[in-house]
């Protein structure tokens, strides 16, 4: 392979190319195919130190086996279909196949499929030892470089930056479109190649987290299927492992037992429908999709197979162990079920490391809209300070995307599979970069239209309702607190409810006690007949040990329940001889109480339910949504439609059985509240939002804008340093392009043409990233610093680099005589450098 790379870098970039050297003996014709030619033979120049492989690269062509070919393809054929595969990952080799015979008037013959695919796997094979060459002589094949390096928004860190509250934002997320069928009756693939690749973890790593977490069975529905036996054959030791929320530990982690019941059941739709599907699935596929991980700018980190299972906890947890091992601390991590990962991260090994990093973990902010309200105060990104105006839905895009390569991976090995999807994310991330000051640039008009829109209309309404921003906050926290004591009974009524029930008990057994000591005493058998003075002393022995018996049983009861009632009025501060009476009016309040209670207890269940579907609806305006949007949102909501459809079930039962009976409710009305204001029937309950001035629908909309207005002043700080990261790169970068191809060419290294030709291409992106920089300079509203900065190495060791060109006044005379004469500049844009120019040939 080495030989051939050489002639394949020696055909490619030796200008003109040097001619092979020839024997008559050892020159030979071989069938071609070639679309720009469509020859069908070509004569080989070769000696008698060539392989015919080497000869047939020298001279632009590549055979369809290593040693004796009888097909050779040109290299600018599979160049074609090389740049054709990476922007249009479904394109396969057989529709490329089927363009070539229809080139060449044949019928479509299968031979040329094969042919094509073995000369194309050696293909890319040449073209990744040609990048592993550019890699070294760039220096850039340290451990961990991609992910270290290639998003420099993310990673290019600069000397004096302003502090921000979340030092990067990566989301982590599993997709099943590329799945791999077995191979039939489990025989293994004949091609056992290993595909080493920057972005993929090895299993052997991935499998160190397989024990961290046990799945909880007891968490899935339908465990006692009818189809069980058939299932047991399928199921392996990935089934019993853990998915991704089954690591958490009850008050394992600080977290308010009350708040971590309520955030738990954010993902139990999640945990049943993935235990559904793989009862269906994974037993026929051998890798059953990718779990993967990528910066909020879309530039993949790492991915790992999902290897006949789900999304088991090791997966994410093998990721985010390697982001503690190589990013810093204070990231933040987005997934669809953060709000319960990161509980299963405190109570795994990563745990300690997690925490001391300061590291978080939330949820992305569509798939946050489905969860209960509860989750979305604590972990939706538009809650959270720090967080900008990124929504962490970037995988989401990807997948998007990527899914047009499950048309072809499907029944490829894994080796080919894992290629296939390395050049496409390759590819993503050159693409990212070429467009990443466009994305920075949009979310820097965005933020700005939102401060100037929004930042106007919460300062209007703050002027009418005569409230300040703090006030905002306040609510906003008081909102919090309500939501999480929903459904709950004040701690007085229940220890008033307490007491009287222990009243009444202590009442009862006293009664039932009295009656007991007099019951021999008083009580004549209906059935009374005289008896001998014998057997009327062993009946009334017996019976007076019943008797005693059961009064002595009665007593110890009554004086159980006495100790009770003393500790209980003891604990509710009620003086010594002043106990409840039937009639006091403490105890007739608790007693009318506790004939509501059960009435009561439904309706908190009930508005629990139907006030955080309204709110969660209004935070979504769904009114404002598409249909098919709509839709997919509807469904994630049907399962607590389902619960509010049992709580109005309940709550008519309780509301019919009181006196007077209250009003029942018709599920086919509450279905379609829009809010608050038609739920009318809720002000009975105790936990009531009517009189909060949050629960105003016009202080709301204030709220929400003005949570927007504080992420988009975050987002605006966050953009001016990723924008000065970038334009620093470009020029750190250019600086050593030039030292780079400066060294080669004087060294007349083989590797100048592969590494000119990449630093080329990379040239061509930096131009249109200084230009979109520079769009980006000129907004009204930018408030960074236009001058590149320093980048902050890790070791202090010095660089060389041009200083920045003085601002320069064209119809200056004096100061275009004072520039000075062969100093190497760095220019902030193209305007900068014409007046430069301009002043110079004039001089």
């Amino acid at each position: 392979m080495d030989a051939v790379t050489d002639a394949y870098v020696a055909w490619k970039h030796s200008n003109p190319p040097s001619p092979p050297s020839s024997h008559p003996e050892y020159d030979f014709d071989i069938s071609t195919i070639d679309l720009y030619t469509l020859e069908r033979t070509v004569h080989i120049l070769r000696d008698e130190h060539t392989e015919p492989s080497v000869a047939l690269v020298r001279s632009g062509y590549l055979g369809n086996s290593p040693l004796n070919p009888s097909l050779a393809i040109a290299l600018r054929t599979l160049e074609l279909f090389h740049t054709l595969r990476l922007f249009k990952a479904s394109f396969s080799v057989e529709a490329f196949a089927k363009v070539l015979c229809h080139s060449y008037k044949l019928p479509y013959r299968r031979g040329y499929r094969t042919a094509l695919s073995d000369a194309f796997d050696i293909y890319l094979a040449i073209l990744r030892n040609v990048d592993d060459r550019v890699t070294k002589e760039l220096g850039h094949n340290s451990q961990d470089y991609q992910v270290k390096n290639s998003c420099p928004a993310c990673c290019y860190e600069l000397e004096g930056e302003p502090s921000v509250e979340i030092s990067r934002m990566w989301v982590i997320d599993g997709n099943n479109s590329l799945k791999c069928i077995k191979g039939v009756n489990n025989r293994a693939v004949a091609d056992t190649r290993v595909f080493a690749s920057d972005y993929y973890l090895s299993p052997e790593f991935v499998n160190q987290f397989a024990n961290e977490v046990k799945a909880r069975r007891q968490d899935f529905d339908g465990g006692d299927n009818s189809d069980s036996d058939e299932d047991d054959g399928n199921e392996t030791e990935a089934d019993r492992e853990g998915d991704p929320t089954d690591g958490a530990k009850d008050g394992d982690d600080g977290i308010d037992p009350k708040l971590a019941e309520i955030l738990n059941s954010c993902t139990e739709n999640w945990k049943a429908s993935a235990k559904d599907e793989s009862k269906k699935m994974w037993g026929v596929f051998e890798e059953c999709g990718i779990f993967a991980s990528a910066c909020r700018h879309g530039f993949i980190l790492w991915i790992v197979d999902m290897i006949e299972s789900g999304e088991l906890a090791k997966y994410p947890l093998a990721i985010v162990a390697k982001a503690l091992e190589v990013f810093g601390g204070q990231w933040m991590l987005g997934y669809d079920i953060g709000c319960r990962f990161i509980r299963t991260i405190l109570s795994s090994s990563l745990g300690q490391k997690f925490q001391d990093k300061k590291c978080r973990a939330c949820v992305n902010a569509f798939h946050g809209y489905s969860h209960n309200i509860v989750c979305q105060q604590h972990n939706h990104p538009l809650s959270i300070p720090g967080m900008g105006l990124e929504d962490l839905e970037t995988l989401e895009r990807v997948f998007s995307a990527s899914n047009q390569l499950a048309s072809i991976t499907r029944y490829m090995s894994s080796y080919r599979r894992h290629v296939f999807i390395d050049i496409y994310f390759r590819q993503w991330d050159q693409e990212k970069y070429q467009n990443l000051t466009r994305m920075i640039h949009n979310n820097y008009v965005q933020a700005l239209d939102i401060i100037e829109q929004d930042g106007e209309a919460v300062q209007r309404m703050l002027q009418d309702l005569q409230i300040t921003g703090h006030d905002l906050d306040a609510y906003f926290q008081d909102e919090v607190a309500h939501f999480r004591g929903l459904g709950t009974e004040a701690p007085e009524d229940l220890h008033a409810v307490a007491y009287v029930e222990l009243l009444q008990k202590f009442r009862a057994l006293s009664n039932e006690y009295e009656e007991a000591s007099s019951s021999f005493r008083l009580r004549i058998p209906d059935n009374y007949t005289p008896l001998s003075a014998t057997q009327q002393y062993g009946a009334a022995l017996s019976e007076t040990r019943k008797a005693e018996t059961n009064r002595r049983r009665i007593g110890e009861q009554r004086d159980q329940a006495l100790d009770e009632l003393v500790g209980m009025e003891v604990q509710m501060g009620i003086p010594e001889g002043q106990r409840w009476l039937p009639g006091s009016p403490q105890y007739l309040q608790a007693l009318q109480y506790m004939k509501k209670r059960k009435y009561q207890q439904a309706l908190e269940s009930l508005y629990k339910l139907v006030v955080q579907r309204l709110f969660e609806l209004h935070r979504l305006n769904l009114s404002q949504t598409s249909y098919k949007m709509r839709t997919h949102i509807s469904q994630a909501l049907q399962k607590r439609s389902n619960a509010i459809r049992n709580a109005v079930r309940r709550y008519n039962t309780a509301a019919t059985a009181l006196e007077p009976p209250r009003p029942t409710l018709d599920w086919s009305k509450v279905s379609h509240f829009s809010f608050l204001d038609e739920f009318n029937i809720l002000q009975d309950t105790r936990h009531s939002v009517f009189d909060k001035p949050w629960a105003q629908a016009n202080i709301r909309d204030t709220m929400k804008r003005h949570r927007r207005v504080t992420r988009a002043r975050e987002e605006i700080i966050r953009c001016n340093i990723e924008l000065r990261r970038l334009h620093t790169s470009i020029i750190d970068e250019e600086h050593r392009f030039v030292k780079i191809l400066k060294r080669l060419k004087h060294e007349r290294s083989p590797n100048y043409g592969p590494v000119h030709e990449y630093i080329t291409r990379r040239r061509g992106a930096h131009r249109l990233l200084m230009e979109q920089i520079q769009l980006t300079h000129d907004l009204p509203g930018f408030t960074g610093s236009k001058a590149p900065g320093v980048h902050k190495r890790e070791d202090s060791a010095p660089i060389d680099l041009p200083s920045a060109a003085p601002d320069l006044d064209p119809d200056d005379a004096t100061a275009q005589a004072a520039l000075p004469k062969g100093k190497r500049f760095f220019f902030r844009s193209p305007q900068q450098l014409y007046w430069y120019s301009r002043a110079l040939c004039a001089d």
